[in-house]
Formats: C-alpha cells, sequence, structure tokens
C-alpha cells in the first residue's frame, strides 16, 4: 500500500492517486489535517509526502505541524517516505535549503536574515531585496522592496511568522526558469514570465514556454542541487543573468493543475507516479530478495 500524505484538495493530489493505481500498485491519500492520520500510516509500505510548505495559508497548519510525527513514527516502523524526511525540512525552510547550497558553491541569492516582521532592523538590508516567509510558497506574502519606507509598510501588513530575507536577483531575460527534475532527470523545463510587480507565478497571469535550449550547465546544477537536498522529484526556480544562473527556489512538492497537462504537452503527476511506482516494485523485490535469504 501507498499513502498519499496530502493537505489540500488539490486536483494533483487525486491525479498522483489515480495514476499510481493504475500500475496496479493499492494506493490511499492521507489527509495529516484528519486526526486519525496516525493509524492509516500504519498500514502502509510507502509513504509519498504531498505535504506543501504553503499549508499555513490555507489554514492547515496541523498538517506541518504533524508532519515531523508522522516521520518518527514512519521511521520506528520501517516505513520508507518520497521524498525523504530531510527533504521535507528543506521544503519547509528556504533559509535551510538556501545555505545548503550556498555551502555547495551553488549560486543562490544572498540571505539577509530570518527573522518576525516586528523584530527586522531594516537599516541592516540591501535594497531592493526579497522578503518571503521562510516556509511558504505560491508567492503568499511575498514582495520587492525597494527601500526601508517602503519595506516598514509592507512588514505592517505581514502575518507573525517566520520571514526571509534576501538579495533581489533581477530576471534580467524577463522570465523565470523552471525546472522539473524527476529521478535525477530535468523532465521539465519552462520559462514563466515575470508581471509588473517583479514577481512570476501561473496564478499572477504569467505566461509559459518550452525552453528546449536551456543550457546544459543550468541543468547539470539543477539535477545536482535535487541530489543535493535529497528530493527525487520536485521543481526549482531559477533566475539567469549575463553573469551566472541563480537558484530563488526549491520544492519537494511540485504542483500542477489540469489544464498544465494540456498547456505542457506533459503530465507531470503521470511521471511522477511512474517513478514511484518503479520505486515501490524496487523496494517489493528487495523485500522478497530478503524473506529468500533468511
Amino acid at each position: 500500500m501507498v499513502g498519499i500524505l496530502y493537505e489540500s484538495e488539490e486536483w494533483s493530489s487525486y491525479k498522483l492517486l489515480e495514476e499510481i493505481q493504475s500500475f496496479g500498485i493499492e494506493a490511499c491519500l492521507i489527509s495529516l489535517e484528519e486526526d486519525h492520520a496516525f493509524d492509516r500510516v500504519n498500514g502502509c509500505d510507502l509513504l509519498v509526502s504531498r505535504i506543501f510548505a504553503s499549508a499555513q495559508f490555507r489554514g492547515h497548519h496541523k498538517s506541518l505541524e504533524r508532519m515531523p510525527g508522522v516521520i518518527k513514527q514512519a521511521e520506528r516502523k520501517g516505513i520508507p517516505i518520497l521524498n525523504s524526511p530531510r527533504a521535507h525540512f528543506y521544503e519547509t525552510s528556504k533559509a535551510l535549503s538556501t545555505a545548503l547550497l550556498r555551502e555547495k558553491g551553488i549560486a543562490v541569492p544572498e540571505v539577509y536574515g530570518v527573522f518576525l516582521p516586528d523584530e527586522i532592523d531594516l537599516g541592516s538590508l540591501r535594497y531592493p531585496c526579497v522578503i518571503k516567509p521562510d516556509c511558504g510558497g505560491r508567492t503568499n506574502c511575498t514582495a520587492i522592496i525597494s527601500e526601508a519606507e517602503t519595506m516598514a509598510e509592507t512588514l505592517s501588513e505581514m502575518p507573525a511568522i517566520s520571514m526571509i530575507a534576501e538579495e533581489y536577483i533581477r530576471p534580467v531575460y524577463g522570465y523565470i526558469t523552471r525546472v522539473e527534475v524527476i529521478g535525477g532527470e530535468c523532465r521539465l523545463i519552462l520559462k514563466r514570465s515575470v508581471t509588473s510587480d517583479g514577481l512570476s507565478a501561473y496564478h499572477l497571469g504569467s505566461v509559459y514556454a518550452h525552453y528546449a535550449d536551456c543550457p546544459e550547465k543550468l541543468r547539470q546544477t539543477a539535477v545536482r542541487a535535487m541530489a543535493l537536498l535529497d528530493i527525487e522529484f520536485g521543481s526549482l526556480d531559477i533566475i539567469e543573468t549575463e553573469r551566472d544562473f541563480y537558484i530563488i527556489d526549491v520544492n519537494a512538492v511540485s504542483n500542477a493543475s489540469e489544464d498544465n497537462t494540456e498547456m505542457f504537452g506533459f503530465d507531470l503527476m503521470r511521471e511522477t507516479a511512474a517513478y514511484i511506482a518503479g520505486r515501490f516494485r524496487e523496494m517489493e523485490k528487495r523485500n522478497d530478495d530478503d524473506k529468500r535469504n533468511i
């Protein structure tokens, strides 16, 4: 049994379930918002995490709070998790993932600090800069700030959650590069346009284009970054400049809407399910081999 841990009624989670089942594998959805989640975990042979860092912005605090407990329970029971527990903690802390990539020599924005909105020293920042939740996503509470006065006004409207302030990397070519990595391969590479406020997201009106001539070095770096973060399937957002390219966000949980499949000519949930099914079959074979060797 494959248990898909989820918190949000996303089309993609149900699509992933359907696709895993299409490979002849028994699977179920386990909502971490429900009190019986821990009991249901015990009946699984493999868990797949779809707990988004943005869960708190949908009021799904329980899922983020319960995930460490689920991880400990799975470890005690010997139930593997995809992506790994380590990947989940990188998913839920931009500061943590950025620090590791920087340490390994990968270009990332400089982080000025992690703080609560009412604690920051505005004079300690360099402008323009970006502020966003340390645990967040989908551009929730994200802003590009040009000066200290604007920062003070913006912070006054932010919730009392941990925020990260970092260097603003200008997307000089007018797009963000989105890379979907599955099993150590770049499976989908897109250009996503930047909107008038400097942000880039599908729900903000950004448009996509395939990026067939994406530089090989960028592809290799994307794969290396995911391996360093122990993310077997997920996505990266990258800004290219004249000097270098910078990884500005990494996701251990990828999302797609139903219209994205036709738009991109690529079924992300189907391909992710195929990878999960392969890993599940490998696990079954190892278990069978171990039993024969007893």
